[in-house]
């Protein structure tokens, strides 16, 4: 799966696969198909230092292949200068995710 784009803004279009996360975020607001506003939290990070989430939506993802795949529940931090896809959110939405030979692959 490739997860990367371009988006014009101050952040990075990066993402990072993240065995450790437990939630996929964002601080793009423009990468968002569509944002619930109205969610409102803190996320706590390893070295237990928080940022606010100032909402909650889904983005849209160009596959390796070219197909194009929603990712929902992914949160906006408006302060994250890269963005994290959560392996743990995949597995527990019933994604398989197989590592072999420097290859990672994620399947519905």
């Amino acid at each position: 799966m490739l997860a990367c784009g371009k988006f014009d803004g101050s952040n990075s279009s990066t993402w990072y696969l993240d065995t450790g996360a437990s939630n996929h975020m964002c601080g793009m607001k423009e990468a968002f198909v569509d944002i619930g506003e109205s969610y409102k939290s803190n996320i706590t990070f390893g070295n237990l230092s928080q940022r606010p989430i100032e909402g909650r939506g889904r983005i849209l993802i160009e596959l390796k292949n070219g197909e194009q795949k929603f990712i929902s529940e992914v949160f906006y931090v408006p302060d994250m200068k890269n963005n994290i896809l959560s392996l743990g959110q995949f597995l527990e939405k019933g994604f398989e995710v197989q590592m072999k030979d420097k290859n990672l692959k994620i399947f519905l």
